[in-house]
C-alpha cells in the first residue's frame, strides 16, 4: 500500500506484472496469497486449474490418464499434456514455465496395488489364469483374457503406462504350444464375452480369498468391495456394493 501511494497503482501494476514472471513458483504463491488474501488466492487456484482443465480436455486428453488435478494447486501431467500447455503459453515464457515444473518418479501401480493388497496379486493370477486358459479352447481363451485385462486396466490404467497387459499375456501363455499361442492372439473376435463370474473367482483366488459360489455372487458385499479394488467391468462394482448396502438397510 506504501508503494502504490507513492508511485501509483498503475506503475506498481507494472512492476508487479514484470517481476512476477521472473519468479519461482513459491515465491509466486507467497506473494498473491499475502497481496489477495488466502480465500481470494484459492479463488484463483481454483479459476487456473479450471482453465488448465477445459485446455487439456478440449485437446482430447483423459483426466485421470493423461492429468490429475490435486490438493493446494498441485497438477500431474504427462509429457503430452505438458507440450499441450507449453503450446498455449507465449514463445518467450515456456522456458521459465519448464523451470517451474517438477519430475517425479512415478509409483509402478503393481508394486502399490499388491502393497494395497498385501499379497502378491499380480503374480497369483498370472498363475491362475496360465492354469485357466490351459482349460478353455482358443475363442475362449481369449475371451478369458480380454474381458479380464479389460476389466484390470479399466480399474487401473496406470497398468497400461507399464505394459502389464503385454506381460501379463506372454506370461500366461508361455507354456503353450506356439501353434496355440498364434491362434489366441489371433483371434478375430472385437468384442469378447465371457462368463464374469469365473473372472471373479479367479481375482478372489489371487487375493486369497475363498471363492465366491453361484448361490452368493450377489450378496458377498465383502467381497464385490475387495473386487472392485483391481477390477471394473461394464457396471461399477462399487455401484453394486452401493446400491446392495441401500437394499440392506431397507
Amino acid at each position: 500500500m506504501r508503494s502504490q501511494n507513492i508511485i501509483g497503482e498503475e506503475k506498481l501494476t507494472e512492476i508487479v506484472n514484470e517481476v512476477l514472471c521472473e519468479c519461482d513458483a513459491e515465491s509466486y504463491s507467497w506473494f498473491f496469497a499475502s497481496f489477495v488474501g488466502q480465500f481470494r488466492y484459492q479463488q484463483m487456484q481454483q479459476a487456473a486449474q479450471n482453465n488448465v482443465f477445459h485446455i487439456l480436455v478440449n485437446a482430447g486428453l483423459e483426466p485421470g490418464k493423461d492429468f490429475s488435478l490435486g490438493l493446494d494447486g498441485e497438477m500431474i501431467v504427462s509429457d503430452r499434456a505438458k507440450q499441450i500447455l507449453l503450446n498455449h503459453l507465449p514463445q518467450e515464457q515456456r522456458r521459465f514455465f519448464e523451470a517451474q515444473l517438477q519430475v517425479s518418479q512415478v509409483a509402478d501401480p503393481i508394486v502399490a496395488i499388491e502393497k494395497q493388497l498385501g499379497c502378491p496379486f499380480y503374480t497369483n493370477l498370472t498363475e491362475i489364469a496360465a492354469f485357466q486358459v490351459q482349460e478353455l479352447n482358443n475363442p475362449q481363451a481369449a475371451a478369458y483374457l480380454g474381458v479380464l485385462l479389460a476389466g484390470l486396466v479399466k480399474r487401473h490404467p496406470a497398468l497400461q503406462d507399464v505394459d502389464f497387459p503385454t506381460k501379463f499375456i506372454v506370461n500366461t501363455l508361455q507354456g503353450l504350444p506356439q501353434q496355440r499361442v498364434t491362434a489366441i492372439l489371433n483371434d478375430p473376435e472385437t468384442d469378447p464375452q465371457f462368463d464374469e463370474v469365473i473372472i471373479f473367482q479367479d481375482l478372489l483366488a489371487a487375493m486369497a480369498e475363498p471363492e465366491m459360489s453361484e448361490t452368493e455372487d450377489c450378496n458377498s458385499l465383502e467381497q464385490l468391495k475387495k473386487l472392485d479394488t483391481v477390477w471394473c467391468g461394464e457396471y461399477r462394482l462399487a455401484e453394486i456394493v452401493a446400491s446392495l448396502e441401500e437394499l440392506s438397510r431397507e
